[in-house]
């Protein structure tokens, strides 16, 4: 049995809008909205003119930070993101008492934006990001040990949680799987750089030159669309890729449970920032996570944390530094005759990981 405490929670953005830091603010406050022994005292977010909001009992009202100990006295101070970091030793003043948690996956600590103290080197921000955080935040939630590899090495020294996952695994349960004609290969990403997917439509001609017959599946947007989209008709292959738009995460979950395989071959990429530039990894890959949750065999990119998590029996690592036709080589048997499905996996599921926060604030 806990002692009884109360949590208030930053979320950057909420749903609708679509992303790892969205849905884990939607899960969040999911499970401790009714919550018997932490109870969720309010939402502090951003309204649609990037001012600061709290949501409380359904209703949302602009405030101003200064004047968030007014109303409230917290056991828990929860930062779905870094969106605050100029305001965490101000946060801290107001609630000395409050243990404070501060989750993850690492890139935006790497990038370091400020807005009010911005200044020129890339190097600057990124130190005041970390002592920011070691001054201020108790435990620093992660998804990985390559996340926390990542962050030690530029200073950060506050103790680490990981917590690997976030799936509603639920989601699966009632989908009936539909038989393919041909075999269906699925992926769901943002079409920016680090996703990779001038190398993933390179393979997949490989694979058609090979005289393989499949399908592809590819759902998102973002500012490399047209890119790749190009890319796909100067290889002749319209017909055999299909670009499904943005979807929402119910219907990304049909798409997973109902292909034969996800791949995604994600890399580190080097991203310039004002003054310096960072390296974008993928801390972990939901939408991975949600397709070996489904036991849908992924093929992923060896970058990042998936070797983590993507190994046999269910899934496959390639090598990224490997040239598009030795991948299709490798992966030929693969597309030829897919891994049969396997039976959904709890592992990563959100109640387990909710589960964990409980006991990480109850031993406060």
């Amino acid at each position: 049995m806990y002692i009884k405490k109360s949590i208030l929670f930053f979320a950057d953005r909420l749903p609708p809008l679509i992303g790892g830091m969205e849905i884990h603010a939607k899960y969040f406050i999911k499970y401790f909205r009714n919550n018997q022994n932490f109870t969720l005292l309010g939402i502090v977010t951003k309204n649609q003119d990037a001012s600061d909001s709290l949501i409380s009992n359904h209703k949302s009202i602009k405030i101003n930070i200064d004047e968030l100990g007014k109303d409230t006295n917290p056991d828990i101070i929860f930062f779905n993101s870094g969106r605050w970091i100029e305001d965490f030793g101000k946060i801290r003043n107001i609630f000395p008492r409050a243990k404070f948690f501060y989750r993850t996956g690492g890139n935006e600590i790497l990038k370091a934006p400020l807005v009010e103290n911005n200044c020129f080197s890339h190097k600057a921000r990124q130190l005041y990001w970390v002592r920011t955080i070691n001054d201020n935040i108790n435990i620093l939630i992660t998804n990985s040990l390559y996340t926390e590899k990542r962050l030690k090495c530029i200073g950060i020294k506050i103790p680490f949680k990981r917590f690997v996952g976030g799936v509603d695994v639920s989601g699966f349960k009632n989908i009936k799987h539909q038989k393919n004609d041909l075999v269906t290969i699925f992926c769901a990403a943002r079409f920016v750089p680090y996703k990779n997917y001038s190398l993933m439509i390179s393979v997949i001609n490989e694979l058609v030159l090979c005289g393989l017959k499949f399908k592809v599946k590819l759902a998102g947007d973002g500012p490399l669309f047209t890119k790749i989209k190009k890319q796909v008709q100067e290889h002749n292959l319209n017909s055999v890729v299909e670009f499904l738009g943005v979807l929402d995460n119910t219907q990304v979950f049909q798409e997973i449970f109902n292909s034969d395989i996800y791949m995604q071959l994600s890399k580190d990429e080097v991203t310039k920032v004002e003054g310096g530039s960072y390296i974008h990894s993928e801390g972990m890959g939901r939408s991975i996570l949600e397709a070996l949750s489904a036991g849908t065999f992924v093929i992923a990119g060896k970058s990042g944390a998936l070797p983590e998590i993507v190994y046999p029996p269910h899934g496959l690592l390639i090598n990224l530094t490997d040239e598009a036709q030795e991948i299709a080589k490798r992966i030929t048997h693969i597309v030829k005759k897919p891994v049969a499905k396997m039976k959904i996996q709890t592992n990563f599921d959100w109640n387990k990981i909710f589960t964990g926060y409980e006991k990480l604030f109850g031993n406060i």
